[in-house]
């Protein structure tokens, strides 16, 4: 049985604390997903952990 096939995506997004607004920090990075909504949530989801929101999102395929 074959799996999920997966794409590398990069990203640059712009996050900040709500509370805090303007402060802004930019992340930048790489990872893998099996569609473009899944690497989004994996990046809203990773933020939140942190205790930011996405405030801008460039994700591309690599």
């Amino acid at each position: 049985m074959f799996g999920k096939k997966t794409e590398t995506y990069t990203y640059t997004a712009v996050v900040g604390d709500q509370e805090h607004y303007p402060d802004t920090y930019s992340a930048k990075g790489s990872l893998t997903a099996s569609s473009r909504k899944e690497a989004m949530d994996k990046i809203d989801a990773s933020a939140r952990s942190r205790g930011y929101e996405v405030l801008d999102l460039d994700l591309r395929k690599a």
